[in-house]
């Protein structure tokens, strides 16, 4: 966000993750898993669970201050289709509370530590195609004294409490937050500026284009593309600018959204794509008149919103999510500060 006194109105954007079309997968890892704490070590003693999961959905809700901290095991079987071979797989995990070990058949491939921000690990090199796999994430939420943070009036849950995903890429792709838009607006007018990059995986030189199409509530398009030229085994950042005439702004009482698709080719053929959802909007805030938005005066109603949800604890799911902010704008509130960590995708797109 983009903001400061008497700054010219910058265009600020709501942007959401929305499902990956074309050439790559988005496979959604949720179902089937089985559970185990790392004491149990009877044949048999695992459970099955599906994500978003925590263990502390009842314990910590009891108000004893011994709720369960230590070490949790989620494993699921997955099937490696054989037509991958040559893709780019990559596990993404959305957020695993607080520390998250990751292995494919027993092998481990990377550590994460905190437990509020996705992450990504790539799996292309570990699995056997045509054949089952083993995943197993061994995740630790008792306290650790360089992972923050370290105490605080809420309970610290364990699990894997957000979604987890399979993408399956080209060797030539947009990687994980690899598209950031930020745009200017005066008078009727946008010029939306999209930063991409772009990875080539593979051993030869390779010439790209990308093509950024922007479409408004009323199906109205705006475009441009350009060409990039990107190293064998690099990435390459491109930025492109978009005009939008008389942009349909956002706010809380007339959410209007915009649709961005961020298209890569090569030859001709569409290697991958991004879509996102996103609003346009104005602030400013001067000492005169405050806090403005889209050029009107508008007061903040709201307050800290943290990221567990009753009886399902820190498990975050799109019905709950939508059930909460539906309730919480019903009460008055045009505001939110996510506390005291980044919000989940399920929330942001609730918002």
């Amino acid at each position: 966000i983009m903001s400061c006194c008497r700054l010219m109105a910058a265009v600020l954007f709501l942007f959401c993750s929305m499902p990956l079309f074309a050439q790559r997968q988005d496979i959604l890892l949720n179902d089937n898993w089985k559970f185990r704490f790392s004491h149990q070590v009877q044949k048999g003693s695992e459970i099955r669970v599906d994500l978003p999961h925590t263990w502390n959905a009842q314990d910590a809700l009891s108000g004893k201050i011994d709720y369960k901290r230590g070490i949790g095991n989620y494993e699921k079987k997955l099937f490696i289709r054989p037509e991958w071979q040559g893709k780019r797989l990559f596990l993404r995990f959305e957020g695993v509370n607080s520390i998250a070990d990751v292995f494919i058949n027993r092998r481990h491939i990377g550590e994460h530590r905190g437990g509020y921000g996705a992450f990504v690990f790539e799996i292309t090199g570990e699995v056997n195609y045509g054949k089952e796999n083993s995943i197993l994430v061994r995740v630790n939420n008792g306290e650790q004294l360089d992972v923050m943070p370290l105490v605080g009036d809420f309970n610290f849950y364990g699990g894997i409490y957000r979604d987890v995903h399979l993408w399956v890429k080209n060797p030539l792709y947009i990687p994980l937050r690899g598209v950031i838009l930020t745009a200017k607006a005066a008078e009727g007018q946008a010029e939306v500026n999209c930063r991409v990059t772009v990875a080539n995986k593979t051993e030869e030189p390779i010439q790209a284009v990308l093509k950024v199409r922007l479409t408004d509530p009323d199906g109205n398009r705006s475009e441009t593309s350009g060409i990039i030229s990107i190293q064998a085994q690099r990435c390459q950042n491109v930025e492109l600018r978009v005009p939008v005439s008389q942009p349909r702004l956002w706010s809380d009482e007339t959410p209007n959204l915009y649709q961005a698709a961020v298209e890569l080719f090569y030859k001709n053929e569409m290697v991958d794509q991004v879509l996102s959802k996103y609003g346009l909007r104005t602030i400013e805030i001067t000492p005169q008149k405050g806090f403005l938005l889209n050029g009107k005066p508008i007061k903040l109603r709201g307050g800290c919103l943290h990221h567990v949800g009753g009886i399902m604890g820190a498990a975050s799911y799109p019905k709950a999510e939508e059930r909460r902010i539906r309730l919480l704008k019903e009460c008055g509130y045009n505001a939110i500060r996510s506390s005291h960590n980044p919000a989940s995708e399920a929330l942001l797109n609730a918002c």
